[in-house]
């Protein structure tokens, strides 16, 4: 399943406290992990943003993963996280015309 994480810094989150929750969580190999119970990771950043936003694609079938990666960025982070489905613009369009009756 996709799922979308959205990650925003808090405002009193500095760039050291982020640098330190990264190189913990290499330095515990969590990045090894959670990269082996998915099957694709991808990490965005918004550019020029402060507080850094980030965003996630994850493809995985062990939700346990959406945990792990929520607890790693701790109490200096907001996040929410969906379940997403790819679609076409065109298959957007025709289910739309469905269900309003277009």
């Amino acid at each position: 399943m996709l799922y979308i994480s959205l990650f925003d810094a808090k405002q009193d989150a500095t760039l050291e406290e982020i640098n330190k929750e990264r190189a913990e969580w290499i330095k515990k190999g969590k990045n090894k992990v959670f990269e082996n119970m998915c099957k694709s990771v991808h990490r965005y950043e918004v550019i020029g943003r402060t507080p850094l936003k980030i965003l996630f694609l994850i493809d995985t079938e062990d939700p346990h993963a959406l945990n792990i990666l929520a607890h790693h960025f701790g109490d200096k982070w907001n996040s929410i996280t969906y379940p997403v489905l790819e679609r076409k613009i065109y298959e957007a369009l025709e289910e739309d015309k469905t269900i309003v009756g277009g």
